[in-house]
């Protein structure tokens, strides 16, 4: 019986290559056209006599669970046209980032059903570098028993492939010589611990695959290649032509020596055609779909008739197989065995902690990075906590892909707790400025080493609860970040703060290149997991936080003069890549429905208006109220929401008036710059009646002059 049954999304994307240059139509699966009639072959004139299925997964992270169900459709195509006629491949990440049956076994039983499933090349990936190349080559490529394929991966200053990767591999099926080339994806530096692979040289993939391509055709070595990249585009759900970033060049400038194309790394669903006409698929993560290319072959021409590409789902129960009865049995047996390590309950959660949602399916996924969430920022105070000792203004760091589970239930167990840090990175401390911190923050709108924007543009840093800061992502890039606020108080540019967080992220990692000029780095040599294991189990009972620390925040207020300010929070510039609002897509997040503005001087706090929450943005007109006691000067506007917590600060100068003079004007502070105008904004009928008005003078603490 064959379970493969057509992924509903995988569709779509089918119909949205279909429809490039024209109108997009959803229609069911079913009715999908394939990404067939390859180039190469011409109506007519070919055979077709050689079929050859060719499977491909990618991303599994060591989801071993669902590998017999995973694997089942590979193996009713052996069983149905003979294991000479069926080629399964992966791009890469096939271990790290796992879950906890797999990591807290070294991600020994994701290799052995691997190799129990029979892959036969690999793509490698930039978590097979989670621990270091010296991991990478004298661990998992030996225990691996098909190759790990690397073209763009070098030794150090050369374009030597580094043993014991390989560029490309030939796999004969059916007579048919089908060369494999893999490639990383060249965000490599950033995704990995620099100091893990300080001895290689990354080089551009599409430029790796191109020239293992035309060796393998004009030395007559391949009949058909396969380019294995492990990297793909930003959204399976838009035109690929129209997609920028590290997808670009794969999809315009990949050689039309390679007939079929596999992605990964970015987690998306799609099966396309690149511009040469090779098809482009990509399927997803986890082991939550296969990617399956037909391939017809004319035996005497020598000649690619015809490619049908699809994404399928798993098959809905395992098949009746000595190789999956296998697979099975390897996935118990690392079950068991992880089952006694991780059963203890170390503590307990109060409500759900979560990664954030996206705003679609709302499911909560370590896929979603550019979003504040409270998993981050718990685990941002845990770094705080550790580390910080008695030092107030210490500053907790969490990179998003860094944390890769939630906690949902009610008792923590240590197995719950190891998903969440599965990468064993050693807790890590450097001394930045407050210019530095602000940079830190600015480069949540991502730029890679060579100054092009990566598969994801925007990540959110989870920060622990003592730090908060605006932003306006409408200003240029580099200058976003508006004010930093460490206890309540501006940061200082000049002053010199401690920063705490994993080693991969306080070297650099995932492009926060800044962190990486800090001074005087100190490893603590404590291990993430056993700190966070040790930090909950001396809080017993964790409770989310909803309380957001870094907001949408602009201003009315532009050079010149002005009796009054608009200030709208929570609302992102049009088209941001920064989406957050203030309230949380965490898991049972709380939602506002009330902003309170007040003007807080010295020891005074004068509320000035209110104003209701509308889908996670509010808006207030501030007047300065002449007969609360309020005098020229330096004053915070504290923007308060209470039904989460969260708090947004703008510094500003006001000048009021004395006795019954009208209100004056307002000017920026000298050497500050305003806020932008919020374009969405609109005075707020929860303005209070005031019986006069005095001026309010902009003064953003710019922290990175």
């Amino acid at each position: 019986m064959n379970h493969r049954r057509r992924a509903r999304i995988a569709g779509l994307s089918v119909l949205c290559i279909a429809g490039m240059g024209g109108s997009f139509i959803a229609t069911p699966a079913t009715a999908a056209p394939s990404a067939s009639d390859a180039p190469s072959a011409s109506a007519g004139s070919c055979n077709g006599d050689t079929n050859l299925d060719i499977f491909n997964i990618n991303d599994f992270h060591g989801r071993i669970e669902t590998g017999a169900n995973l694997f089942t459709p590979v193996v009713e195509a052996r069983n149905a046209n003979g294991a000479d006629n069926v080629l399964l491949l992966s791009g890469g990440d096939n271990v790290g980032g796992s879950t906890f049956e797999s990591s807290s076994l070294n991600d020994e039983p994701t290799i052995t059903m691997l190799n129990a499933a029979g892959v036969e090349a690999n793509a490698v990936g930039n978590h097979e570098f989670d621990k270091g190349w010296k991991d990478l080559a004298e661990r998992v490529v030996p225990h691996f028993e098909s190759p790990y394929l690397g073209a763009n991966v070098y030794e150090k200053g050369t374009t030597k492939v580094a043993a014991p990767l390989k560029a490309s591999t030939v796999i004969v099926k059916d007579g048919v010589r089908i060369g494999v080339i893999g490639a990383v994806t060249q965000d490599l530096p950033s995704l990995v611990s620099p100091a893990g692979i300080s001895n290689l040289t990354i080089g551009d993939p599409v430029e790796a695959v191109n020239a293992e391509a035309q060796r393998l055709k004009n030395e007559g070595l391949a009949d058909i290649v396969v380019a294995e990249y492990h990297e793909g585009a930003a959204d399976g759900s838009a035109d690929p032509a129209s997609q920028g970033g590290n997808f670009a060049p794969i999809y315009a400038d990949t050689s039309s020596d390679v007939d079929l194309v596999f992605n990964g790394h970015t987690h998306q669903v799609y099966s396309w055609k690149d511009k040469a006409g090779a098809p482009l698929l990509q399927a997803g993560s986890y082991g939550e779909h296969l990617a399956q290319v037909k391939v017809a072959w004319d035996s005497k021409q020598k000649k690619l008739c015809s490619t049908d590409a699809s994404i399928i789902d798993p098959a809905e129960n395992p098949a009746e197989d000595p190789t999956i009865d296998k697979i099975s049995s390897i996935y118990q047996d690392a079950k068991a065995k992880s089952d006694e390590v991780g059963a203890d309950v170390i503590g307990h959660a109060s409500a759900p902690i979560t990664t954030p949602s996206n705003e679609t399916d709302k499911e909560f996924s370590s896929n979603v990075r550019d979003r504040e969430s409270t998993m981050s920022n718990m685990v941002a105070d845990m770094f705080k906590d550790t580390l910080g000792k008695d030092d107030p203004n210490f500053i907790g760091l969490q990179n998003p892909g860094g944390t890769r589970a939630s906690l949902l239930e009610k008792d923590i167990t240590y197995k719950q707790a190891a998903q969440v840090l599965p990468f064993a990175n050693t807790l890590t401390t450097t001394k930045i400025t407050g210019a530095q911190f602000k940079k830190v923050l600015e480069q949540q709108w991502q730029r890679d080493s060579d100054g092009n924007v990566p598969s994801r543009p925007y990540l959110q840093l989870g920060v622990s609860k003592n730090v908060t800061y605006t932003y306006d992502e409408s200003r240029k890039e580099g200058d976003r970040i508006t004010s930093v606020w460490i206890n309540g108080k501006p940061i200082d540019p000049n002053g010199t703060y401690t920063v705490g967080s994993g080693s991969f992220l306080i070297a650099g990692g995932d492009n926060f290149t800044e962190l990486a000029k800090g001074s005087k780095p100190v490893d603590s040599g404590k291990i993430d997991l056993s700190a966070w294991v040790d930090w909950i189990k001396a809080r017993k009972t964790l409770k989310p936080d909803f309380a957001k620390r870094a907001v949408s925040l602009t201003s009315s207020l532009k050079e010149g003069m002005s009796k009054q300010a608009v200030f709208t929070v929570g609302k992102p510039a049009d088209k941001a890549v920064a989406p957050d609002t203030v309230d949380f897509t965490s898991k049972d997040a709380i939602v506002n429905k009330t902003m309170k503005a007040q003007i807080v001087q010295g020891d005074k706090t004068v509320d000035v208006a209110t104003a209701p929450v509308k889908d996670g943005s509010s808006s207030v007109t501030v007047q300065v109220p002449t007969d609360k006691g309020l005098v020229s000067g330096a004053a915070t506007i504290v923007f308060t929401f209470p039904d989460s917590g969260t708090t947004a600060r703008f510094a500003a100068t006001l000048s009021v008036p004395s006795g019954d003079q009208p209100g004056g004007s307002v000017t920026p502070a000298p050497g500050q710059v305003p806020g932008q105008a919020g374009a969405s904004g609109h005075p707020s009928t929860g303005n209070p009646s005031t019986p006069g008005s005095g001026n309010v003078k902009p003064g953003l603490p710019r922290t990175g002059v």
